[in-house]
């Protein structure tokens, strides 16, 4: 006896199937109550943004003398995988990407070090930089929006107040990271200067800047000894209230003290507005005052805990903080979503376990269904506890692999349980005859467990963001399906010892289904030439399945769309539009989107960012804080009350909001990826080369742009260009200037104290959780007029200009003089924004697609590329294959100039994961035919065996192509098809270890068959009769465990591929592989009996 006979029979004395069962479950118990919690597997990218300021510089200069020596650098660092760049004029930003998964501190530190290390090289014209590390635990898990049920009583400066207060509190839970408010007006002291009484009082605004500068100081300088006691020494004061600031002497004329209230209106309260927030809860409830509070959690904590934990916390802060009109509203909560997420997929996974149990006592009987069953936890307690050990958290990849590996992991003990019960109708001693079933199966299960291990383990090796994403799958079906075959040689025969009993009448209902194989198999084995029909019959079959992605029957997308209760819709106004007119088409849209039934609260930020998502900090969002930038965060009903899935959702929201998009206004509709996320669907990257102009780069991206308007269900085409706005520059008078002894930066520092107002420090008062500071400004009215500001005065500087007397030179007189006598204002405009990627100028086109992939637009818009009108046919989209590609429309651009689609979009995701599990599917095959080569010691028997992995496509495209001629399949005028998507391929792979092991053990019996004297074609039916009724019941439990996938919307296509899969490749295997292993084998024996 081998090894493992031995350790089966010493397991049927109950001591270690006990043990087994005992602790898997405790341990089962414990990692499914510790292990954190949440709905999407974390995927570690470390981005850097590096904020660099170079005053006075425009951005070309900028980005010659600052941007492209620093992305240089930066490209020296290890592990960074992109780098971008936008430039503006005064500044720059350079964002690092680094690989999937590297250490975050790590790329900190190395980047920090790089930069200190080089900073002798830099320009001088940088003034500073600053390094922003940007993470997904960034991203708040809760996302409360505090509103005022009573504007009038409470609006938005209340509200902020209220915030920060709450802030400090939900600060001190327990595995919080940041929390932050982002808030609406706060308390200001506002000085409004009154140009006329400054006039009057001889006095300019800078002389009332450096008044306020010097005049709010408090410094510690020194000691005093006083005996035997040391005293401290402060000197000068602060401005602890508005009376002080408004008493403050700001200048001395002909020996008059001039006061700051002589001069300007000081106000103690709200700030004047840069952004708005509302919240619209009905459509009676449109604009209640909002400001939003977030919450972040640490690194490697329970997402559910920490959302609870604040919950709670409101809970009571509600109670003491807050009046009866101020109420909050959730607008995100990763926590219940994860635990509802967890916590349904749990109930399926119950419900899938009782239903393959059901259908395993339906066909074998209660006794065999109980040891089955009993396996199931078994493996799950051990899983799920190596996923706490290995440092998984719960989510819904891990769960939805646990559910996959359902009609896997039963597999081996049904396999085993069927043989056991087919021995036990044998005469014998009952532990004899049950290590004899387990030994004559024991390779066979072996093997297959490996080979389903081998499909599964490359998925870890997936590149990119798809990575992490995918990786729970690698690890927890390999690892369930290595626990099941333990559990079918430990703990499945004590079992079948304890509940089993000898029947020696087989089940009257197989009858017919053995003579039914016979009929079927035995015309086919009569000669060759009728199994070679069947063979070429199959392999027509599989050539037209194949061809349907090709003939675009079956769309081929990364990842499908999710189901969520949240989207965005992005408003982007012309470049230099104001506050308050981004407001007000911002509440356009709102109305509009009320209109949809599923809403059931929109919150809307203008000016201002909202707490940014995974999505959006990929993307970039949260940098979204200009007057022309808007957003809507739009939540729905829950998916459970909607008709609609949140796609369908978009899609009728962007027809709705299409007719508004015109005249440089770029709307978004955005919803939230299940995956990876990308800049856009699609994305082309337009490049220039060395010696092209701005201007023909530009035209190049237009042409762009303007091809894919015109593409059917492309829709929301934008590029990254920005319109040019409008720019008054005063230009001084240098001569002027010299001789009334004002200089350049005296100006420059009077108009913007005028305009935009400059912070003088802080107003020291008791009991505020956030600093008061003191701004300098002129009001609204007079600082939005150029005759206003041009009429404002400046005084000469000291020293600039001299006299000379008999003593020599002295400083002359400094005057009072107008702007206007200085200089004027002149029309321009803001330089261009200027983005790069990889050290190379960019113009990004992006668009998103309704109904279609980015696989077939992306071939259309080539071929139309370069094409001339007289040889362009125009075709309809609909009747297009990817062996002719185009027909919309022909273009051309410019030369010297490049598009790529393959960068930021979904489609460089998409090559890159086809190309890693296609790799990984190559590679388990290799593996698989190298198992199956050592276990047979044939190469003929491994690639028979193997012969059923090609027959899934014949089940599958074609199941793909059939759902998509039933139900509603356009929505808003758009196909809405069903995706063979990257889930869909995780499928195939993991049916190529399914159907391996079918085939593995059908042909070890028909070898066992044949060692016994029995001729091949009687094998071939004999071992087809005795394996059919496991086979068709893995089959059946593979299939009844991915059904309660199907209705997940991501890996629906993972259920649906595994589903038709395993019916057609179990039909088919049950007579191709007995029908090639009589081709192969059948002359052998054949010149054996003539010899």
């Amino acid at each position: 006896m081998s090894l493992i006979d031995n350790a089966v029979k010493s397991s049927l004395s109950g001591r270690i199937p006990i043990i087994i069962f005992v602790m898997s479950l405790l341990l089962g118990v414990f990692a499914l109550n510790q292990t954190p919690r949440e709905e999407e597997p974390q995927i570690t990218v470390p981005m850097l943004d590096i904020y660099v300021s170079a005053p006075n510089v425009e951005a070309p200069e900028v980005a010659r003398l600052v941007t492209q020596p620093l992305e240089k650098l930066l490209a020296q660092l290890v592990g960074v995988e992109h780098i971008y760049s936008t430039t503006q004029t005064n500044s720059t930003v350079v964002t690092l990407r680094f690989e999937v998964g590297h250490n975050r501190e790590q790329a900190i530190l190395d980047t920090y070090a790089k930069l200190n290390s080089y900073q002798h090289t830099m320009a001088s014209v940088i003034k500073s930089w600053q390094i922003r590390p940007v993470e997904v635990d960034d991203v708040p898990i809760v996302m409360l929006g505090l509103y005022s049920k009573d504007p009038q009583l409470y609006g938005d400066y209340e509200l902020t107040r209220f915030a920060n207060e709450i802030a400090n509190n939900l600060q001190r839970i327990e595995h919080t990271s940041e929390v932050k408010v982002i808030s609406g007006r706060t308390r200001t002291l506002t000085i409004n200067l009154n140009a006329s009484a400054l006039a009057a009082h001889q006095t300019t605004v800078n002389d009332v800047f450096y008044a306020l500068s010097v005049s709010n100081q408090l410094t510690q300088v020194g000691s005093v000894v006083d005996g035997q006691q040391q005293i401290e020494l402060q000197a000068g004061d602060v401005l602890r209230s508005q009376s002080a600031v408004e008493q403050l002497v700001v200048n001395v004329v002909n020996g008059k003290s001039v006061y700051l209230l002589d001069v300007a209106n000081v106000i103690d309260g709200p700030s004047e507005a840069k952004h708005y927030q509302w919240l619209a809860q009905s459509a009676n409830q449109q604009h209640l005052p909002m400001v939003t509070l977030s919450v972040a959690k640490q690194t490697g904590t329970n997402a559910v805990a920490v959302a609870n934990d604040v919950h709670q916390m409101m809970t009571q802060l509600t109670r003491t903080l807050l009046p009866t009109e101020v109420s909050y509203a959730v607008l995100r909560d990763y926590g219940q979503t994860a635990d509802e997420k967890v916590n349904n997929l749990t109930s399926s996974l119950v419900f899938a376990v009782f239903t393959v149990v059901i259908f395993v006592g339906v066909f074998l009987g209660w006794r065999p269904a109980v040891v089955v069953g009993l396996a199931v936890p078994i493996c799950y307690g051990i899983t799920l506890s190596l996923d706490f050990a290995f440092g998984y958290t719960i989510n819904r990849v891990t769960l939805f692999a646990l559910i996959l590996s359902l009609g896997l992991l039963v597999d081996d003990p049904i396999t085993g349980i069927d043989n056991i019960s087919r021995f036990l109708n044998k005469k014998g001693d009952k532990k004899q005859q049950i290590v004899g079933a387990m030994s004559e199966i024991r390779s066979a299960l072996l093997m297959s467990t490996l080979t389903i291990m081998v499909a599964f383990i490359p998925l870890a090796f997936i590149t990119g963001m798809m990575g992490p994403y995918m990786a729970p799958m690698a690890f927890n079906v390999p690892v369930s399906v290595m626990v099941s075959t333990i559990v079918a040689f430990f703990v499945t025969p004590w079992l079948a010892m304890k509940l089993l009993k000898p029947d020696n009448e087989q089940p009257s209902e197989l009858a017919p289904k053995v003579g039914a194989y016979q009929r079927i198999l035995s015309p086919l084995l009569v000669s060759k030439g009728r199994a070679k029909l069947v063979l070429w019959l199959t392999l027509a079959l599989f050539i037209i399945s194949a061809m349907l992605p090709v003939m675009r029957l079956v769309p081929l997308k990364l990842l499908p769309f999710d189901n969520k209760n949240e989207l965005q819709v992005l408003i982007d106004m012309p470049e230099g539009t104001n506050l308050e007119r981004t407001a007000a088409f911002t509440k356009q849209i709102q109305t509009l989107t009320w209109q949809l039934n599923e809403v059931s609260e929109i919150a809307a930020y203008v000016g201002q960012p909202s707490s940014m998502d995974f999505n959006g900090m990929v993307r970039g969002y949260y940098r979204r804080d200009a007057a022309s930038l808007a957003e809507l965060r739009v939540l729905l009903v829950d998916k459970s009350e909607r008709d609609h899935q949140s796609h369908g959702v978009v899609m009728r929201l962007r027809e709705q909001l299409a007719m508004l998009a015109t005249d440089g206004i770029v709307i978004k509709v955005v919803e939230v990826p299940p995956g990876p996320p990308v800049l856009s669907t699609l994305v082309a990257e337009v490049y220039r080369d060395a010696f092209v102009d701005e201007q023909t780069h530009s035209h190049a991206a237009q042409q762009l742009a303007a091809r894919l308007q015109q593409e059917p269900h492309v829709v929301e085409v934008d590029t990254s260009m920005v319109a040019p706005s409008p720019l008054q520059r005063f230009v001084t008078n240098k001569t002027k200037a010299a001789l009334s002894a004002v200089s350049t930066q005296n100006i420059a520092q009077t108009l913007s104290i005028a305009s935009q107002g400059e912070s003088v420090g802080v107003l020291y008062v008791s009991n505020e959780t956030e600093p008061v500071d003191i701004k300098l400004q002129l009001p609204y009215s007079e600082r939005n007029q150029l005759s206003q500001l041009i009429a404002l005065q400046v005084r000469g500087d000291r020293d600039l200009a001299k006299t000379s007397n008999e003593f020599g030179l002295s400083s002359a007189p400094r005057p009072l003089v107008s702007l206007s006598e200085l200089g004027e204002f002149t029309q321009h405009h803001v330089a261009k924004t200027i983005v790069r990627k990889d050290q190379r100028d960019v113009i990004y086109v992006m668009a998103e697609l309704n109904g279609r992939t980015p696989a077939e637009v992306i071939a259309d818009v080539n071929a139309d590329l370069n094409v001339s009108n007289d040889e362009f046919v125009k075709t309809s989209w609909v009747g297009r294959h990817f062996f002719n590609n185009g027909g919309t429309a022909p273009w051309q651009l410019p030369q010297g100039t490049h598009v790529s689609f393959s960068g930021e979009g979904e489609w460089r995701i998409t090559i890159d994961v086809f190309r890693d599990m296609g790799i990984a599917f190559a590679f388990a095959l290799s593996a698989i035919f190298i198992i199956l080569r050592v276990q047979t010691q044939s190469a003929s028997l491994s690639l028979i065996i193997m012969s059923a992995i090609p027959l899934t496509v014949i089940g599958i495209m074609p199941g793909f192509w059939l759902l998509n001629q039933f139900g509603e399949r356009s929505i808003a005028g758009a196909p809405e098809p069903v995706l063979f998507t990257a889930t869909a391929m995780i499928g195939m792979i993991a049916l190529a270890g399914i159907v391996v092991r079918n085939s593995l053990i059908l042909v070890e019996f028909i070898n066992q068959a044949r060692g016994q004297g029995m001729a091949i074609k009687e094998a071939l039916v004999a071992a087809g009769t005795v394996r059919m009724r496991p086979v068709l019941l893995t089959a059946g439990t593979t299939l009844l465990g991915n059904l309660v996938i199907t209705l997940d919307p991501v890996f629906s296509g993972l259920a649906i591929a595994i589903i038709f899969g395993i019916v057609a490749s179990t039909l088919f295997s049950l007579f191709v592989v007995p029908l090639v292993y009589y081709l192969v084998f059948a002359s052998t024996e054949d010149k054996a009996h003539a010899g």
